[in-house]
């Protein structure tokens, strides 16, 4: 038991160290805190259960973002530390629940930069840690990066192909369409052929884990090469 716990405490330390991924997520709780405090009341606690039930039934693929906030009492250096200590309370309450470590895919913390009450003095509604399932990458070095597994493999996940191989024919003919040959071209063409293969395998092939992650990484490049 001592062993697990130490290994849970390492691999959240880890993270918090770790540059993010996730740029954005569909939240699905949010757990409040007390002034000044990282530790959970009754409240948080069923807060959490509450969180922990709703990512039991999705049993989604896609990496649980965990994100902590302040109100706006204190220093910025203090209360980034803060939302992080909260965030960390959080996961380890989540993996107490039966979420897998290896499920939570990011832990990070805004502080006071993103009150949800724009207050200067203490307001519980602001002093909170989000809790939610990556949505897109914000980029991709490599698409050894993107965190897939086996397990992932079902109906979800070829939705999601599926989709990205539309969204980027369909990037590519309007691309072609107004003569422009520039990155973000060459990324269309690269996504639309990563996520045609990942959609195209079957969900027993050796190789569908590793173009559905192909196909990830080309599409968020091909989303910032659009936007730039």
């Amino acid at each position: 038991m001592r062993r697990c716990i130490q290994g849970v405490r390492k691999f959240l330390i880890l993270l918090c160290f770790a540059l993010p991924i996730a740029a954005s997520a569909e939240v699905f709780g949010t757990v409040n805190f007390n002034f000044d405090s990282d530790q959970l009341d009754a409240q948080g606690q069923r807060q959490i259960r509450e969180i922990a039930d709703r990512l039991k039934a999705v049993n989604s693929y896609k990496p649980t973002i965990v994100v902590g906030f302040t109100d706006a009492v204190g220093s910025t250096g203090y209360n980034q530390d803060l939302g992080l200590r909260r965030a960390n309370t959080v996961a380890r309450a989540l993996v107490a629940e039966g979420i897998p470590v290896d499920e939570i895919g990011n832990i990070s913390s805004r502080g006071k930069s993103d009150l949800l009450i724009a207050v200067a003095t203490a307001n519980r509604r602001n002093r909170r840690v989000t809790v939610g399932l990556a949505e897109i990458l914000a980029a991709c070095r490599s698409y050894r990066d993107i965190q897939i597994s086996e397990t992932a493999i079902g109906d979800e996940l070829q939705t999601d192909l599926l989709d990205r191989l539309s969204k980027a024919s369909a990037q590519r003919v309007q691309l072609v369409n107004s003569g422009l040959n520039g990155p973000a071209f060459q990324m269309a063409g690269a996504a639309k052929e990563d996520c045609g293969k990942a959609a195209g395998l079957n969900f027993n092939s050796v190789r569908k884990v590793e173009y559905s992650k192909r196909c990830f990484c080309s599409f968020a490049r091909l989303e910032v090469a659009v936007r730039n």
